[in-house]
């Protein structure tokens, strides 16, 4: 009884864990929410919205908030995956979609600038394409990772597909890096506890202290988010 007791107790602090985390800003999901929203106010055209590696669907919410209809893409079987392909040769029509999403996903891909440009290609005139990915983190295979990247690297990437880049900012600095490193070297057992009073509080801390769009030969860096545009034809593009 008591071992069942602890388990309750540690799965109860393991939920609060999870929504503490998916409230603050360098979380993927709260970065992808942020880029559809300057998205919007850029005006993008109508078609379908691509979720490239989104796997068990935890963004697939956010991206269906709009008109056009999401299609989730990844390499393996999954309940919210709609098609199953490669970044790097996308099973989609060209210029067709509004919107790929590439969250966490560069870094695991052997040929990043090929998934890039399969997003270009798919994407229509004016449409976007979303990145958020790491420069700080563990290795985390899913089922490989591969690179890190700085700004400067994240937009050659976008230029050399021929995307405009609208945005890029860093997703927190030296508080949140040094915050992460603890918190992924902890046990399960005893992350909820060191996550739940101290997130929120490191948070705070890097965006009092810290630019999220530095300048300067040196800076750190947790990860990036990238909001980059498919220039508009000659004769334009209807927006909505």
């Amino acid at each position: 009884m008591a071992h069942g007791l602890l388990s309750a107790v540690q799965g109860c602090f393991k939920r609060v864990q999870d929504r503490v985390a998916r409230r603050r800003r360098d979380y993927p999901g709260c970065q992808l929410a942020e880029l559809l929203s300057q998205a919007r106010v850029l005006g993008i055209p109508s078609g379908l919205r691509l979720d490239i590696g989104g796997g068990g669907g935890q963004n697939r919410r956010i991206l269906e908030n709009g008109p056009d209809h999401v299609v989730g893409l990844d390499r393996f079987v999954g309940d919210r995956v709609d098609l199953i392909g490669d970044a790097d040769h996308l099973p989609i029509q060209s210029g067709v979609a509004s919107i790929a999403a590439l969250v966490e996903v560069l870094e695991h891909l052997t040929d990043p600038a090929d998934a890039m440009a399969e997003c270009y290609r798919v994407l229509q005139p004016g449409g976007v394409v979303v990145i958020t990915t790491p420069q700080y983190w563990h290795v985390h295979k899913h089922p490989g990772d591969y690179y890190r990247f700085t700004d400067d690297g994240l937009r050659l990437l976008c230029r050399r597909a021929g995307f405009e880049v609208v945005d890029c900012w860093s997703r927190g600095g030296p508080i949140l890096i040094l915050f992460h490193v603890i918190r992924v070297n902890l046990s399960e057992r005893w992350r909820p506890l060191y996550v739940v009073p101290l997130y929120w509080l490191a948070e705070r801390m890097d965006r009092m202290l810290y630019d999220p769009r530095p300048s300067g030969r040196h800076y750190d860096a947790l990860g990036w988010s990238v909001l980059a545009r498919k220039p508009l034809n000659r004769t334009g593009a209807e927006v909505s």
